[in-house]
């Protein structure tokens, strides 16, 4: 313990006070990271930053859940699901029902494809008709407001990338054994692990980057709907401004 009758120099004590500062910062800022920031508190943050609060919620849609994501997902480069919901404290009726389908259909579908739609006031539903990727997103009224789902199923996609995989491996198996083995061994071997090898790398870069362009569709969808009910939403479970839509007639 340090003795309380000894007498510090000037130099000392400034260094002291230094000290105690840098030791208080270090406790203030354990603390106040040891609890972590709510998505309503880093809005809050980022707007008296100066930066746009709605950046910070469209981030954080798109930012990849690495540390909950599966062994399968994390081998293939993404998940084979994608499921966003938001709870919006807006009552829907058949004419914001009708205005968000519109929204909906305008940001979230793609020319050449066939939708399906449907709103009321018991809600709304949309598929975009794909058949490699489904995409769906539903809206359903509840007691305290409106619950949005968008969904998007890529098992389809994955079976279409795992078959033209096997097809490039055999090909690349054909070519080790009947050409490169034929003229040595360690040659055959060699070129048939790396003609594997750059198969599969070939293949989980592919979807790890498709991945990343759906994430990013979806987080413009979120927009959209948001921009639609003009309320902000609660995040309910996640996984990335466009103009609101006119409404369209409801179609089945």
């Amino acid at each position: 313990m340090a003795d309380d009758q000894r007498v510090y120099s000037d130099e000392e004590f400034g260094l002291i006070l230094r000290k105690a500062a840098d030791l208080a910062s270090r406790a203030e800022s354990s603390a106040t990271s040891s609890g972590g920031l709510t998505l309503t508190e880093m809005k809050s943050a980022a707007a008296q930053a100066g930066l746009d609060p709605a950046l910070v919620e469209r981030a954080a849609r798109m930012l990849t859940a690495t540390t909950m994501a599966s062994p399968l997902e994390r081998l293939t480069g993404g998940p084979l699901r994608l499921k966003h919901e938001a709870r919006f404290p807006i009552k829907l009726d058949e004419n914001s029902a009708a205005l968000l389908l519109s929204a909906v259909r305008i940001t979230a579908g793609l020319a050449g494809r066939r939708d399906v739609g449907h709103s009321s006031s018991m809600g709304m539903t949309w598929h975009d008709g794909g058949d490699l990727e489904s995409l769906g997103i539903t809206a359903r009224p509840e007691e305290e407001g409106t619950t949005v789902s968008v969904a998007l199923d890529r098992r389809c996609l994955l079976g279409v990338v795992a078959l033209v995989s096997g097809v490039a491996m055999f090909f690349a198996f054909l070519f080790s054994v009947f050409a490169l083995y034929a003229e040595t061994p360690a040659l055959g071997v060699g070129g048939l692990v790396a003609g594997i090898g750059g198969v599969l790398a070939a293949a989980r870069g592919y979807w790890a980057s498709s991945t990343r362009k759906v994430r990013e569709r979806i987080s413009v969808v979120m927009d959209a709907i948001e921009q639609t009910l003009g309320k902000p939403a609660t995040e309910v479970s996640a996984p990335d401004k466009v103009e609101d839509g006119v409404a369209a007639p409801r179609s089945t």
